[in-house]
């Protein structure tokens, strides 16, 4: 199945991979001035995943956003760099594209 998605306005400020914390750090700050709810997505892990949560995470160098129901993983997108995998999560809690200034990290 091929799903088309709008371009994103994501800009990668350099080549070099960033750290994961700042990343998911950024990523929280921005969802926070959005009004996403802090209960309906998890960033890194599935562990602190409540119930239906959207999930962002790194696993073995590739980056997994996927919905997570009772320990059963579904709709799971897989990405081999962060800015795509971000941008895809994004989209998928706000159904918008969105601007992020990664200069700050």
């Amino acid at each position: 199945m091929i799903i088309n998605l709008p371009e994103f306005d994501f800009e990668r400020p350099d080549p070099i991979t960033m750290a994961i914390a700042p990343l998911l750090n950024k990523v929280r700050e921005f969802l926070d001035t959005k009004e996403v709810k802090r209960n309906g997505y998890s960033l890194g892990s599935e562990l602190t995943a409540g119930f239906g949560e959207l999930v962002i995470k790194e696993k073995n160098g590739f980056w997994l956003v996927y919905t997570t129901e009772r320990g059963t993983n579904f709709d799971v997108a897989i990405f081999s760099n962060e800015f795509h995998a971000v941008n895809y999560f994004i989209f998928r809690l706000t159904g918008e594209t969105e601007t992020i200034d990664w200069s700050a990290i």
